[in-house]
C-alpha cells in the first residue's frame, strides 16, 4: 500500500497503489487535508495499482470530493481496475466523480 503525491503545474496527481481500505483511507484523507490546507485542489487520482477497494476507500473518495468542492476544486479519478470500477458502478459513484481511462487523460481534462 503506498499513496505517492507530485505536482504538474497546477494539477497534484496522487498514485495509490495496493489496497484502498481502513488503513489507507486514514493515509488519504491526511494527504488531502495537507493539500487543500496549501490551496492545491485539482486532483488527479491514479488508481490504476489498485487491486481492492472498500467502504472505507470509498468513504474517505467522498470525503475528499465534498472537501475539494467546498474549496472550489475538482477530484478526477484514473485508471480504475475492472474490479474496482464495478464497485464503482454498484454504489453508483460512477455517476459522481469523473473517471478516465488513464492518468494522462484525467490530467489533460482539467483544460
Amino acid at each position: 500500500m503506498s499513496v505517492k503525491v507530485h505536482h504538474e503545474a497546477a494539477i497534484t496527481v496522487i498514485t495509490i497503489a495496493g489496497r484502498f481500505d481502513a488503513l489507507m483511507a486514514k493515509e488519504f484523507k491526511n494527504c488531502i487535508a495537507d493539500l487543500t490546507d496549501g490551496q492545491r485542489t485539482l486532483i488527479a487520482l491514479d488508481m490504476a495499482a489498485v487491486n481492492f477497494i472498500d467502504s472505507s476507500g470509498l468513504g474517505s473518495l467522498v470525503g475528499a470530493l465534498k472537501g475539494i468542492s467546498k474549496e472550489k476544486g475538482e477530484i478526477r479519478i484514473a485508471g480504475l481496475s475492472p474490479e474496482v470500477r464495478t464497485i464503482f458502478e454498484l454504489t453508483r459513484l460512477h455517476r459522481i466523480f469523473d473517471i478516465y481511462e488513464n492518468i494522462e487523460t484525467a490530467c489533460a481534462s482539467f483544460g
